[in-house]
């Protein structure tokens, strides 16, 4: 049996949901890193793999798992080791729709503000033409109309402060069912953890204004108790979060280990 992970450094959002799920389940897996910098995931190799361009993708065996939601359940379902889905239906059906909200709604709010950050330093010092020319690559429409839009700094205003106003109401929405629920999907860890985990867990860090002890207690108790967890561990060893921001600012300087080449 061969397992491979292709990826994106950080680990966080979709290639950090599904690294964590495997690093749970205690899967022996080849790590294949692909530098979003360089577009490695826009090249014809990594198209072969997936030819929509997307990371992260399962390699199982020689055969494709992507879509991160999706291939979360199959690694649940292959491969020995703790179970990542409740045994409740309810606690199933729970987990189904927070790990949806995480990745469709807060995630997707938060990252819009992260792409309006990040996206002109991370395409370095390449040329506005360069840089253009291999957006319009990107296989996803959605993506990229999203991409150059951040490169160009012409995402509107109005669409901005409604990612900020999202944010402020999943963070007091997460703290919430938090407060009623040790993890997200009631009585035991499963896939909504490690998805809230990786598409807003760094909210505190980034955030601080709206994840915090005072306005967000139980979100930060249940952020703690992530962050002692042996995967999340493993994985923050394995994460390069020296993001720059324009200007070079770093978003984080957070230390971490070396990351895989």
């Amino acid at each position: 049996m061969t397992v491979e992970l292709y990826y994106f450094q950080p680990l966080g959002t979709n290639s950090g949901r599904v690294f964590q799920a495997l690093l749970e389940k205690g899967v022996d897996f080849t790590e294949r890193e692909i530098s979003g910098r360089d577009f490695e995931h826009l090249k014809p190799a990594y198209l072969k793999v997936n030819p929509k361009g997307q990371v992260p993708t399962l390699v199982h065996d020689g055969v494709s798992i992507t879509e991160g939601a999706i291939a979360n359940e199959y690694i649940d379902e292959t491969f020995e080791g703790p179970p990542l889905r409740p045994a409740d239906p309810r606690e199933r059906w729970r987990m189904r729709v927070w790990s949806r909200y995480a990745e469709n709604d807060l995630g997707r709010c938060l990252m819009m503000i992260n792409w309006n950050r990040v996206v002109p330093a991370f395409v370095g010092e390449r040329s506005e033409e360069e840089v253009i020319k291999v957006l319009e690559t990107v296989p996803d429409p959605d993506r990229r109309r999203s991409w150059l839009a951040a490169y160009r700094q012409i995402t509107p205003p109005e669409l901005m402060e409604e990612s900020h106003r999202r944010a402020r109401e999943g963070a007091k929405r997460v703290d919430a069912h938090l407060r009623t629920h040790p993890w997200v999907a009631g009585g035991s860890f499963s896939l909504a953890d490690i998805d809230l985990n990786n598409f807003c867990g760094f909210m505190a860090m980034w955030m601080p204004e709206l994840v915090n002890d005072k306005d967000t207690p139980a979100f930060v108790e249940w952020r703690a108790k992530m962050e002692e967890r042996a995967s999340t561990k493993a994985m923050r060893a394995k994460s390069n979060f020296n993001l720059a921001t324009r200007g070079g600012a770093a978003i984080s300087n957070r230390p971490a280990g070396a990351a895989k080449a």
